[in-house]
């Protein structure tokens, strides 16, 4: 493990990795930027000659044979008299599409064009892999889609949901690298089971029906019900939990009344293990757990890696499926709030 942080005014560079006592690497796909916390050694009466950490200064941390995992941005700072340490936490460059805003109009383009175009306006640099841009092509054109004053992240997502709503598949977008990539939400943790018999910890289940939807009537733009999807088997289990989906230019309305069918209560599962640097959010990973029965495939929804006092542990919150973040641009918005 090591830890470099870098001077965000002179550039200089330090190895801090002895002045940390802990460090809390998380991320979650509600939350799209990974952030880095770290306890910082404070000793101010000590002649530690430890560079003090400023608002805007740079952190890479390191492990093992990955490399560098984080690269991110200290966004507060905090000096105090007291003896012990100070959490100072550091975001990667999802977080700059976050807080930037732009305005678009955009026209027969794809997803996958968008994306690359938002983040060459904003200087966001692209992951590639043999020179070839980690982007997700969708090859779904989309007609028209303005964008007024929304933030860079949420026009990219916008575009995605877009896709989505034709495709059916989930994407979702990941600093690595240095650099941006949007992902089809299929990766899976090679190699390694969470299984109570070696590395797992813990494990929590807690179920709950509010996100079920068992039918979608589908109407056209005129308010005018012009189709239906159900699940009967859902609906004869849990009762009726209805949505509604407004035709859109160039969307099956059929095929997107589908993709908002969730027929079976949610369940979030909790656990603790020893640490995988691989296990973040929005991958799938095994789990083999007899108490709680967990066996099979699960998707991670949040994670937040610990490394303290010489132990390595993580904590996963997992779900049955992939979920994606839906966004809808600035047209849709509009068109929603004429009708209403």
């Amino acid at each position: 493990m090591q830890l470099l942080l870098t001077k965000a005014r002179s550039g200089a560079q330090y190895d801090i990795t002895h002045a940390v006592t802990k460090v809390e690497w998380s991320g979650s796909a509600s939350q799209a930027a990974r952030q880095l916390s770290i306890d910082y050694i404070n000793a101010p009466y000590d002649n530690f000659d430890l560079p003090a950490i400023s608002t805007g200064d740079l952190i890479s941390f390191s492990y093992g044979q990955e490399g560098e995992v984080f690269y991110g941005q200290f966004f507060g700072s905090e000096k105090s008299s007291a003896v012990g340490t100070i959490t100072f936490t550091a975001y990667d460059m999802m977080k700059n599409l976050l807080e930037s805003h732009g305005q678009y109009n955009f026209k027969n383009t794809t997803a996958e064009a968008i994306a690359q175009q938002v983040c060459a306006d904003a200087q966001i640099p692209l992951r590639t892999v043999n020179g070839v841009p980690s982007i997700y092509v969708t090859g779904v054109n989309i007609a028209s889609m303005l964008c007024d004053d929304m933030s860079l992240y949420d026009i990219i997502m916008a575009a995605y949901t877009k896709a989505h709503r034709i495709t059916g598949d989930k994407y979702f977008p990941m600093i690595y690298k240095r650099g941006l990539g949007v992902y089809k939400s299929e990766w899976i943790v090679k190699g390694l089971v969470l299984s109570d018999y070696d590395n797992l910890m813990e494990a929590d289940i807690t179920e709950t029906m509010d996100q079920v939807v068992n039918k979608v009537k589908i109407y056209d733009d005129k308010g005018n019900q012009i189709g239906e999807v159900t699940d009967a088997d859902s609906l004869s289990i849990f009762g009726t939990f209805e949505q509604i989906y407004k035709q859109e230019e160039g969307v099956d309305p059929t095929t997107a009344a589908q993709n908002l069918l969730a027929v079976t209560p949610d369940q979030t599962i909790q656990i603790k293990s020893v640490g995988d640097i691989n296990c973040l959010s929005c991958y799938f990973v095994q789990v083999s757990d007899q108490t709680t029965g967990l066996s099979g495939k699960y998707w991670i929804s949040s994670d937040k890696h610990v490394w303290e006092n010489g132990s390595y542990t993580m904590e996963l919150e997992l779900t049955f499926d992939s979920i994606m973040e839906e966004v809808e641009s600035s047209t849709e918005k509009e068109e929603e709030g004429k009708k209403s």
